[in-house]
């Protein structure tokens, strides 16, 4: 059996074939020529993000997952880390009541909070330190992407993620005095997701 293509069958084929040299040719877009040296920056940087929100989340169980953070090429670094927003009493076999009002109005009110408190702090954190990130690209951005765990109370409806976004250029701005910290704060994306 002879299969003939006709020309956009071979148009196709032709691509598929020439795809992996084409992909080969394009260059990546690296941070720096010193990755080495912004992977280290990233590892200061994860723990000053932990130690700020060891601080708002105290223990136990407040940090549930430590800032891990990550080079994208074509954005920038991404740090990602989960706090939990309040524990609550969970049901046990030893305490089986369900929670009281008192307590899932103060649980409301607790995580409420905190969320403000995240959506305060982390913009300040990357003012603060973020210049740590030497090696970064002016045209990248940063992201920190914190996960909201939450034991479901059943009252009100909290976000699972808040991401804060910044150019390192605007931060580069900020350093130099040449924007306040409050159009810094207007040049960052907050998302409740």
């Amino acid at each position: 059996m002879h299969l003939k293509l006709k020309r956009p069958g071979r148009a196709v084929l032709i691509c598929i074939a020439c795809w992996p040299f084409a992909v080969l040719g394009i260059p990546a877009q690296w941070p720096s020529a010193n990755f080495g040296a912004l992977k280290g920056e990233m590892k200061v940087f994860e723990a000053v993000i932990d130690g700020t929100m060891s601080q708002t989340f105290a223990p136990p169980f407040g940090l549930l997952e430590k800032t891990q953070g990550t080079y994208l090429p074509g954005f920038g670094l991404a740090f990602s880390l989960e706090v939990n927003l309040y524990p609550t009493r969970a049901p046990s076999p030893f305490n089986t009541a369900p929670l009281s009002k008192a307590e899932i109005e103060k649980a409301q009110k607790v995580k409420q909070d905190r969320i403000i408190t995240v959506k305060e702090s982390v913009p300040r954190l990357l003012a603060d330190h973020a210049m740590s990130l030497r090696d970064l690209n002016p045209n990248d951005s940063i992201a920190v992407v914190v996960h909201l765990f939450e034991v479901d109370t059943g009252e009100s409806k909290f976000p699972e993620q808040i991401v804060i976004e910044t150019r390192k250029s605007d931060l580069d701005q900020f350093w130099d005095k040449k924007i306040s910290y409050r159009e810094l704060l207007g040049k960052m994306k907050v998302l409740d997701l």
